[in-house]
């Protein structure tokens, strides 16, 4: 394969492609790691069919580098998506924690104020009383 001379931007490339895209914008999207551009530019639109290499009088390798860029987009992507979805999982974790703590919080509340009145405490002796009758009798 003969090397490539630099995108002289022709538009040959972008006259032959069926897809109606810009193959030397996405070129430079990609050369420059601008991936969101490129998928803003409908790289993911590329059919694959290689008439834009075919017709680049540069002799860019135009669908090798279409194919790598789409690859490394569409991975860019899952990264996304993984990361929001482990970022929906973590705030669930935080507020399902927090709903754990109101209510363990509620509980103890609940049981200070029960131990507190005269009822419980009565109720507390009178166990006792019952217990300590019952080691006294003996087996």
């Amino acid at each position: 394969m003969a090397t490539s001379a630099p995108c002289s931007r022709c538009g040959e490339c972008a006259i032959v492609c069926p897809a109606q895209l810009q193959p030397q914008q996405l070129l430079h999207d990609l050369r420059e790691r601008q991936l969101a551009a490129a998928g803003e530019h409908r790289l993911l639109d590329c059919s694959e069919c290689g008439y834009c290499d075919l017709a680049c009088a540069s002799t860019i390798p135009l669908l090798a580098i279409i194919r790598d860029g789409k690859r490394a987009l569409e991975q860019a992507r899952a990264r996304q998506a993984t990361a929001l979805a482990a970022r929906a999982r973590h705030r669930a974790r935080v507020e399902r924690l927090s709903r754990c703590e109101q209510a363990r919080e509620q509980q103890r509340e609940q049981i200070a104020a029960s131990a507190a009145s005269a009822d419980a405490v009565a109720a507390a002796v009178a166990r006792a009383a019952a217990r300590r009758a019952a080691r006294s009798r003996g087996p």
